[in-house]
């Protein structure tokens, strides 16, 4: 007799997409916090990898406000991934000019932002009040000029 036919051949990727989900939320938490009208504060904590970095980029508001702080100060370690996330936030921040900072000072996320430039297009600062107090004030940064 034949056996019963059966969805079960969808079941294995139905509970890996749940499983990486359950990983991904157990290696990064990630909050958005709306500070202002014009001020949101994304904070982020744990591991930003290609596990968990499409926590941070559904966090990242669609319509950026006027400032935007990311605080990274409870990041353990920034992997190619979150980079990418983060240089495309500062860079569609910079095309809106909207004025955007990072806060860390912890060598895990500040060498990788070094190494690849992200801190040269962006304020980086040590504690989230200076960011908060600092970023509102700061000039709109120009529009990154394309193939440049």
């Amino acid at each position: 007799m034949p056996a019963p036919h059966s969805n079960s051949a969808y079941a294995p990727t139905a509970t890996k997409r749940k499983s990486t989900r359950q990983h991904a939320e157990t290696i990064l938490t990630v909050q958005h916090v709306p500070w202002r009208h014009d001020l949101a504060i994304i904070a982020a904590a744990g591991e930003i990898d290609t596990a968990s970095v499409r926590l941070l980029q559904q966090a990242l508001p669609e319509d950026l406000p006027a400032c935007l702080v990311l605080d990274l100060s409870r990041v353990t370690f920034l992997g190619s991934a979150g980079l990418r996330a983060l240089e495309g936030a500062v860079d569609r921040a910079r095309a809106e000019h909207r004025r955007i900072g990072i806060v860390s000072a912890t060598r895990p996320v500040l060498r990788p932002l070094r190494i690849f430039g992200i801190d040269t297009r962006v304020g980086i600062y040590p504690i989230l009040a200076d960011a908060l107090r600092e970023v509102p004030l700061s000039p709109p940064p120009p529009a990154a000029v394309p193939g440049v």
